[in-house]
């Protein structure tokens, strides 16, 4: 198998391997996709199976925040506008 990388993340590769990390790029690159497989496996592990599940969550979420538990609408866009910013600047 052949993967292409950017100049970037070849750097990062090469800059790994240097500091002794890892003693090949293969070893960085299995060591990204393991992290990668271990995020979406806790990412599903959060998503709600069934719609009754859903339904339950949100309705927890709606008591939270007639409890007063909420998060200020300003600071969840700010926090949005600055992981977005940071997820276009790498890549």
């Amino acid at each position: 198998m052949n993967v292409s990388l950017t100049p970037e993340l070849k750097q990062f590769v090469h800059a790994e391997v240097e500091a002794g990390m890892y003693q090949t790029a293969s070893e960085v690159v299995r060591a990204g996709l393991r992290r990668l497989k271990e995020d979406q496996e806790n990412r599903a592990s959060r998503t709600p199976k069934t719609l009754a599940a859903l339904e339950k969550e949100l309705l927890e979420s709606v008591e939270r925040l007639d409890r007063g538990e909420g998060v200020e609408g300003e600071a969840v866009m700010g926090r949005l506008r600055k992981h977005m910013t940071a997820g276009t600047s790498g890549e």
